[in-house]
């Protein structure tokens, strides 16, 4: 039984004519006589007297009929306060990300949202780095947090959450680990590790890019898809990995060193982009506490 079909049993009860019935709810006499007998067929009996002009009720159809009223009008008020409810629900806004040691970077941000009058709330998702502006510009995320490189668009705004500089990753054994602070040109002479092209997109070139600026071609031996999973090659292959100055070597400590290089043009800058013309109510609260906590 539809309950919102309901109404088609009580508007013929009340006027009991078909024809007046099937105008008033703009279907066709057939679909109503075809729901008042399926309903008849469910309930086992028979609702109207159709042998009298205008059709009578029976017994049954007088109970249905009170009962049908009660029902359709809990139906009606139980959608009402369903829709209020959705109303009043928290505005949300999802925010893409590209690795968890950014996210760590927001957290002194959330811990303050947390003591503020907070009217949305916020999802995560995580996202390769290629993909993270397209995530914003097709509306998939209401803003992102990667490098600046990433974010290419004049439809997008973005503020800067930190910068810095990169740091050589260099595993115990090799001949760099002892070092405190690596010249360029002793860099070059050895064997990296970067994450893909297909992960990092932009930065990938731009790091080449610059690489080039210094006088040096990078020897990349490898590749890998996943930041964590480096660390094991660069620890078994000896070969030296990149990471910004705020990431922490957490548990590695004396198996691989982070050791900022001297002199590079390897900077960074982390950003949250977001488009200009946004209407996320949520978003919009989001940006606005941000900038105060930034001041």
């Amino acid at each position: 039984m539809h309950i919102e079909k309901l109404k088609y049993f009580i508007d013929l009860y009340d006027c009991r004519n078909f024809t007046e019935t099937a105008k008033k709810n703009y279907i066709s006499q057939a679909t109503i006589s075809q729901y008042i007998s399926s309903l008849e067929k469910e309930f086992d009996t028979v609702f109207f007297d159709r042998s009298t002009n205008p059709i009578g009720s029976t017994e049954a159809g007088k109970i249905f009929y009170d009962h049908a009223k009660l029902l359709l009008k809990q139906y009606e008020e139980t959608k009402e306060d369903v829709n209020h409810t959705k109303l009043a629900e928290i505005p949300k806004l999802t925010l893409a990300y590209t690795s968890l040691s950014d996210i760590k970077l927001l957290l002194p941000f959330i811990s303050y949202l947390q003591n503020q009058p907070q009217t949305f709330s916020i999802e995560l998702e995580k996202v390769d780095c290629k993909d993270i502006e397209n995530y914003v510009l097709k509306g998939l995320a209401d803003i992102a947090l990667s490098f600046s490189d990433e974010f290419a668009s004049n439809r997008l705004v973005k503020i800067t959450i930190k910068s810095g500089t990169y740091r050589a990753l260099v595993p115990k054994g090799h001949n760099l680990f002892d070092k405190e602070v690596i010249d360029i040109e002793d860099l070059y002479q050895y064997p990296m590790l970067m994450l893909s092209e297909g992960k990092m997109g932009t930065p990938y070139q731009t790091m080449q890019e610059r690489s080039l600026k210094e006088g040096f071609f990078p020897n990349i031996a490898r590749t890998v898809d996943d930041f964590e999973e480096g660390f094991f090659y660069i620890l078994t292959e000896q070969l030296v990995g990149f990471a910004t100055d705020e990431y922490t070597l957490d548990n590695l400590e004396g198996v691989i060193k982070s050791i900022p290089i001297n002199s590079s043009q390897h900077t960074y800058e982390l950003v949250l982009a977001y488009q200009f013309d946004t209407e996320n109510e949520a978003l919009v609260q989001f940006i606005k506490q941000l900038k105060t906590y930034l001041l």
